[in-house]
C-alpha cells in the first residue's frame, strides 16, 4: 500500500497542474504552458520564505497565491491579449512557451541549478494507513486536488459565473452581445490558475523539492494528465493525474526509473486514439 500513496501523492501534483491548465481553458479559452513555471517559481519562493528568511509556512501560502495571481494576471494582459486581438492562435501557443522560458531563466539566474527544499507545517513524520507508509504531506496533496478540482467542477457546472465563464469560452461574440466582458473573465481565470499555482508550490516542495529541471517534468507530465483525464474536464483531472502519479509509482518501482516516461506516453498515445478528448473531456474544448 506504501507505493499506491507514493503514487497518489504524485499523481496529486500533476492533477493539480492539469486542473491549473483547465482552468485558462474552460474559463478562458487559452492553453497555458508556462503554467508549471508559475509553479516552480512559487517553489522557489516559498524556500526564500520559508528557509531563508525564517517566516511560517502559511506566510508563503498566502503570499505565494497573491503573487501567482497577480503575475498570471499580468501574463495574460501583455503576452496573451494583444495576440488574441490578432487572431493568431500558433503565436499564442509561442507566447505561452515564451513566458515558460522567461520564468525559467529567471530562476536559474536568481536560485541556480541547486535544489531547494522546505520543510511540511504538519510534521516530517509518517502515518501507518491501510497497510501503508504516508506522508502527511502526501495526504494533503490528495485532498487538496480532489477538494479543488470538485470545487471547480461544480462552480463550472452550477454557478452563475461559471456557467456565464464556460459560455463566452464557447462562443465569444454571443458572450459580448449579452454584455460580458470576455477579456476579464480570461484574465479572472489566468489569475485563478495562477494563485492555484501559488498555493501548490509551498504546498509540493516538501515532497518533490524545488529546481529549475522539475518545471519542463511538471509541465509535460501534467499535460499528460490533462489529455487523459479529459479537456475542458475537472474530475477528468484528478483521475488523469491519479492513473499517471500510480502508473509512474509502480512502473519505477518493478520495471526501473528508465520506463514509466516510456509507459505514460503510450498511455497517452492509447487514450487519444480510443478518445481524442480524453477520458471525461469536452468536444468542443480541445483546440487552443
Amino acid at each position: 500500500m506504501t507505493i499506491v500513496w507514493a503514487g497518489l501523492s504524485l499523481g496529486a501534483v500533476y492533477a493539480l497542474i492539469a486542473i491549473g491548465y483547465n482552468i485558462t481553458m474552460t474559463f478562458g479559452g487559452v492553453f497555458n504552458l508556462a503554467h508549471g513555471a508559475f509553479v516552480v517559481l512559487s517553489a522557489f519562493f516559498s524556500w526564500f520564505v520559508i528557509v531563508d528568511q525564517g517566516w511560517p509556512w502559511w506566510t508563503a501560502a498566502l503570499l505565494g497565491t497573491a503573487g501567482g495571481a497577480l503575475l498570471a494576471g499580468i501574463e495574460e494582459l501583455v503576452a496573451v491579449r494583444p495576440v488574441l486581438r490578432r487572431e493568431n492562435g500558433h503565436a499564442l501557443l509561442v507566447t505561452t512557451v515564451g513566458a515558460f522560458v522567461v520564468i525559467e531563466g529567471i530562476l536559474m539566474a536568481t536560485w541556480g541549478e541547486e535544489p531547494k527544499s522546505i520543510p511540511f507545517f504538519g510534521g516530517q513524520e509518517a502515518l501507518t494507513l491501510l497497510g501503508g507508509r504516508v506522508a502527511r504531506v502526501d495526504l494533503w496533496l490528495i485532498a487538496a486536488a480532489v477538494a479543488i478540482g470538485v470545487g471547480l467542477h461544480l462552480f463550472s457546472r452550477r454557478s452563475l459565473w461559471g456557467l456565464a465563464a464556460r459560455g463566452a469560452t464557447t462562443d465569444p461574440a454571443a458572450a459580448k452581445l449579452r454584455g460580458v466582458n470576455v477579456a476579464a473573465l480570461r484574465t479572472g481565470a489566468f489569475a485563478l490558475a495562477g494563485a492555484l499555482a501559488g498555493l501548490l508550490g509551498p504546498l509540493m516542495t516538501p515532497k518533490t523539492g524545488a529546481s529549475v529541471s522539475i518545471a519542463i517534468t511538471l509541465t509535460v507530465f501534467g499535460f499528460v494528465a490533462l489529455a487523459v483525464g479529459g479537456f475542458g474536464s475537472f474530475l477528468g483531472s484528478i483521475v488523469g493525474g491519479l492513473v499517471i502519479g500510480l502508473v509512474q509509482s509502480y512502473s519505477s518501482r518493478y520495471l526501473g526509473v528508465e520506463y514509466p516516461p516510456l509507459l505514460l506516453f503510450a498511455l497517452l498515445l492509447a487514450v487519444l486514439v480510443v478518445r481524442p478528448t480524453g477520458l471525461f473531456g469536452q468536444r468542443g474544448l480541445r483546440a487552443v
